[in-house]
């Protein structure tokens, strides 16, 4: 575990850098909840860190292939392979408590909201889960190449494809009730929030869509290579890239606020929580970057104590990193 410098950049104020090591090939997924972060691997294995010690406290061990995408949901844990299935596990023992087979090819990416898993696969198709029998209620078709990403809200299925499409569904009927084309290459990966999808790309770019009228609202460019992952809290979007960035945007203006460097490779996935964003990438590392964001104007902050990073309630415990009355 490694640690790099504070800085003060703009309205972002970004705390010291945590990086979490310990998976022996690229990370494909991060999730974070609480004090919590699960990443997936091309190690074929599942890791649970404790944010605040930065240690991994479990390694789950099951899949024979490549875990592409993880999710988690109160004690549970979700994971999607290249062994063509999906996986849940309880996160206090570790124990995969059941198996879903269906798909015929890779599950590149899953996603659960309450007693639903939704599946994106390689084999074109979208499935739906019952959590607690592990049966697959629907499978959804309509995309003409692999799906990269799902995501889910209320009663709706967002996916993306290597058709250079992205989707919405209606969970109860299983029927696509929009298709939304914009972009000119690979959409590796959507998020959601309220009414607005935000998509990434193999184009470079971001979209901001309108879920109703299913119009592109804004497309934010400023990486130099594709856009592997995005996530949303709030005011702010993150994207992580092929680039070997992350950058954090301010949604309603579409600007760019801030851009992260550290990882040597391409970023592969981006989550946030709380004041934290957390990333893995094709260097095999895990980052945890602590952020504020400043309405209006930075406090004045005249040096940094050394040996400290930036804790997780940023608003109550800036004079951890941060002393103004020290040369």
């Amino acid at each position: 575990m490694s640690e790099t410098s504070p800085e003060n950049s703009g309205e972002i104020l970004v705390g010291r850098v945590k990086t979490l090591e310990g998976h022996t090939n690229w990370v494909e997924s991060v999730a974070i909840k609480d004090n919590l972060i699960i990443s997936g691997s091309l190690d074929k294995t599942i890791k649970i860190w404790n944010i605040d010690s930065g240690l991994c406290i479990n390694t789950l061990e099951s899949h024979t292939n490549t875990v592409r995408s993880v999710a988690i949901k109160d004690n549970l844990i979700i994971s999607g392979s290249d062994d063509k299935t999906i996986k849940i596990w309880d996160i206090e023992s570790g124990i995969c408590i059941k198996t879903l087979e269906g798909h015929n090819y890779y599950v590149l990416s899953v996603a659960i909201k309450d007693n639903l898993i939704i599946s994106g696969s390689y084999d074109k198709t979208i499935k739906i889960w019952d959590i607690e029998s592990g049966s697959c209620i629907k499978t959804l078709e309509g995309h003409t190449k692999p799906i990269w990403s799902v995501a889910i809200k209320d009663n709706l299925i967002i996916s993306s494809s290597f058709d250079k499409t992205i989707k919405i569904w209606a969970i109860d009927s299983g029927t696509c009730v929009r298709t939304l084309e914009g972009h000119s290459k690979w959409v590796n990966s959507v998020a959601i929030k309220d009414n607005l999808i935000i998509s990434g790309s193999n184009d470079n770019t971001i979209k901001i869509w309108d879920i109703d009228s299913g119009s592109c609202i804004k497309k934010l460019e400023g990486h130099t290579n594709w856009v592997e992952s995005v996530a949303i809290k709030d005011n702010l979007i993150i994207s992580g890239s092929f680039d070997e960035t992350i950058k954090i945007w301010d949604l309603d203006s579409g600007s760019c606020i801030k851009t992260l460097e550290g990882h040597t490779r391409c970023v592969t996935s981006v989550a946030i929580n709380d004041n934290l964003i957390i990333s893995g990438s094709g260097d095999w590392k895990i980052r945890i970057t602590p952020i504020i964001l400043f309405q209006n104007e930075l406090p004045k902050f005249q040096s940094v104590i050394d040996g400290y990073w930036l804790p997780r309630y940023l608003e109550q415990q800036l004079m951890d990193c941060f002393n103004p009355d020290k040369d």
